[in-house]
């Protein structure tokens, strides 16, 4: 009897589809950007540091209970997940390899644009809670 690990892109693609609320077009971009930084995980050039903050993203996106619960949430719950995401963006940008993020990112649009909006967008939906989720993923 052999086991079937759940596709979480396809989930995550699923759970995003249709959605319309705040945040609508960050968390539109969680598919893409969950794939980007699973992407960049596999990527051998990437330091020790920037490959533990990647991993933090990746985590945190899987993690059930976080600051917004996508149980209890919907959608609209990755927002958190995806300020994370744009947090360590901005971190790792500088450090990046070009190749590696052009290799990386299979989203729609550029990678920049893209999470300079789903920083922007989520930072704005957290507020002070911002804090609060870079604790809860280890980066703050």
């Amino acid at each position: 009897m052999g086991f079937d690990a759940p596709d979480y892109l396809a989930s995550l693609r699923t759970f995003v589809d249709a959605y319309e609320g705040p945040a609508q077009r960050a968390v539109a971009a969680a598919p893409a950007v969950f794939e980007f930084y699973a992407r960049l995980f596999g990527d051998t050039t990437l330091s020790r540091d920037a490959r533990s903050m990647v991993n933090a993203v990746l985590a945190y996106f899987v993690v059930p209970e976080d600051v917004l619960p996508e149980a209890e949430f919907g959608p609209f719950g990755l927002v958190d997940d995806l300020f994370v995401a744009g947090h360590v963006f901005r971190i790792l940008r500088r450090e990046l390899p070009r190749g590696a993020v052009s290799h990386a990112w299979q989203g729609d649009g550029d990678v920049d644009a893209v999470m300079d909006l789903i920083y922007t967008e989520a930072r704005g939906e957290l507020g002070k809670r911002s804090r609060e989720v870079l604790k809860l993923a280890g980066l703050g």
